[in-house]
């Protein structure tokens, strides 16, 4: 969609990006995003008055929608709704996409959008507890538990059903893994970029560049001021020996699954491969954190004193199979472009979501085929991910689409000959999105 408004972003904030069960371990996600969002409005007294609508994205809400519970714990008035909208791992992004729809349609001018996860904290749900006599309450399902649960009665981690993608999707492991085989991807290439990825981040993270953008949060179990994305300074060691990301055992060639086992019970997707790919070091980690910025029309964030920190000109969300997940980062770009009617080389900088590094590169062979766009080249002039991406910095769900919005402006912050940079990220269930920003 293209956008005819002048439609900017403000002051856009985050948590840092924890590790799960670490850092910020302790809090809900609507606590994340409400530590945000007061960061937000700190020194910005008017702003309140102004805001037309809250807009979180959430994959697993932490409330009964978060945005309207946010809205009132930061005191706004009752007549501002609130909206939480969930898209699996482009939900903030969606949160953006649709403050840009409301000021593109003249529904408000001002809107708060949030983002936000707590994988530590998503339940281990129990299903049809209810509807069963002898378990229809939590004390009675308590005398059952552990060892004599009735028939029919399912407890699940809501965790791992998010990473399965539902009842249409392998595993998102599987389906970066299905990507690499497809586009020919070796584990020598996933190992080479996300070595990128934890360099670049680590650097940029000791340079100060991410600084401005984090809004320190107490942390969790040590009682210190976390400043800085916990998995970002724990990977130090694979900064300073890349060797270590060769001992990183597979996936997909181990004790529990040989890939000979993979290829045949994936053998309808898997039609020729080369071999094993996706370790935990060239996988995201699992996150907590939160992230925020404000959407206006131009002038409503100059009246208010906001200084506006790009120009959206217009989004796209796009599905695929959702067995080829990552791919969707390719056809949500491709299609965007041609909404903007603009070409893959008019773009400066380039913001891909790494759920896995065989998701990415795949996306970016498939922009390649269609458009012989030479990511590589772009890849090593730092072009792509230029402070590293989700394998470093860390992916909690709901926060990522908004943290890659960050990324975008950190590099037209520092690289004064760069005016486009392009967002894009895939989610689990096959649906992906892309944004493009511009230099004002």
């Amino acid at each position: 969609m293209k956008l005819n408004k002048d439609v900017v972003i403000s002051n856009l904030k985050r948590t840092p990006f924890a590790q799960i069960s670490k850092g910020l371990s302790s809090y809900e996600s609507h606590e994340m995003a409400l530590s945000v969002a007061e960061a937000m409005f700190k020194n910005n007294d008017g702003v309140k008055d102004a805001i037309d609508g809250v807009i979180m994205g959430e994959a697993s809400s932490s409330q009964p929608n978060p945005a309207r519970v946010i809205s009132k714990l930061l005191g706004l008035a009752d007549h501002i709704p609130g909206l939480t909208l969930a898209n699996n791992c482009v939900s903030s992004l969606e949160a953006v996409a649709d403050a840009c729809r409301r000021v593109e349609l003249d529904e408000g001018q001002l809107y708060l959008s949030l983002g936000g996860e707590s994988l530590t904290n998503l339940p281990i749900t129990i299903k049809g507890s209810r509807a069963n006599k002898k378990t229809a309450t939590l004390e009675k399902l308590l005398k059952f538990l552990p060892d004599d649960i009735p028939e029919g009665i399912k407890i699940t981690d809501d965790l791992e059903e998010g990473l399965n993608g539902g009842l249409t999707t392998y595993g998102m492991h599987v389906t970066a893994e299905i990507v690499a085989q497809k586009y020919n991807i070796s584990r020598e290439i996933s190992d080479k970029f996300a070595y990128q990825s934890y360099k670049r981040a680590y650097n940029a993270t000791l340079e100060g560049k991410y600084k401005p953008y984090i809004v320190p949060m107490k942390n969790s179990i040590s009682g210190e001021i976390m400043n800085a994305d916990e998995a970002v300074l724990l990977r130090k060691g694979i900064v300073e020996n890349a060797g270590r990301l060769d001992k990183a055992m597979l996936l997909f060639e181990n004790p529990i699954m040989k890939f000979d086992d993979f290829k045949k019970k994936y053998s309808s997707h898997v039609d020729k491969a080369h071999g094993p790919t996706v370790t935990i070091f060239n996988a995201c980690p699992r996150s907590d954190g939160a992230s925020g910025v404000f959407v206006s029309n131009a002038e409503k964030a100059k009246s208010l004193g906001l200084e506006a920190q790009a120009r959206i000109l217009g989004f796209r969300m796009k599905g695929v199979d959702p067995n080829l997940m990552g791919i969707g980062q390719a056809e949500a770009t491709l299609a965007l472009l041609e909404d903007l009617n603009l070409k893959i080389d008019e773009i400066d900088q380039i913001e891909i979501h790494e759920a896995f590094a065989a998701t990415a590169i795949g996306a970016l062979e498939e922009i390649k085929n269609q458009t012989s766009f030479n990511w590589e080249k772009n890849f090593e002039e730092g072009k792509i991910n230029t402070y590293g991406g989700s394998i470093s910095i860390g992916h909690p769900f709901g926060a990522t689409g908004i943290r890659l919005l960050g990324n975008a402006l950190m590099n037209l912050e520092h690289k004064k000959d760069i005016n486009r940079v392009l967002i894009t990220a895939c989610a689990s269930g096959g649906v992906a999105g892309a944004m493009l920003v511009e230099r004002i």
